[in-house]
């Protein structure tokens, strides 16, 4: 019976978790659009980068260390905040003596 019901309380937290992490998201969007993306965006448009890329022949590294930023500063911290919580709580419930 113990573990049935630490498994309701780990269905009903995920569930709960998911449901207001993904209202979340719509705020991390829109914060780091404005404040992280278009910031840091401007490093990729200047002519430096069509310099090494003819250097290169063609292959454009700045492209690629923009879709790398976008990843790092964008796609692991809204996953962070997504999932470090449920493994922290599920955690605790079933650590829990």
């Amino acid at each position: 019976m113990k573990k049935f019901y630490k498994f309701l309380k780990s269905f009903l937290f995920i569930s709960l978790w998911l449901i207001l992490s993904s209202f979340l998201t719509q705020y991390w969007n829109t914060f780091h659009w404005e404040y992280i993306y278009l910031n840091f965006r401007i490093l990729f448009d200047k002519e430096f980068w069509f310099i090494v890329e003819k250097i290169l022949l063609g292959f454009d590294i700045g492209y690629w260390l923009e879709k790398a930023l976008n990843f790092l500063s964008y796609e692991i911290p809204k996953e962070s905040f997504k999932y470090f919580p449920i493994y922290f709580v599920l955690k605790f419930i079933w650590i829990k003596n």
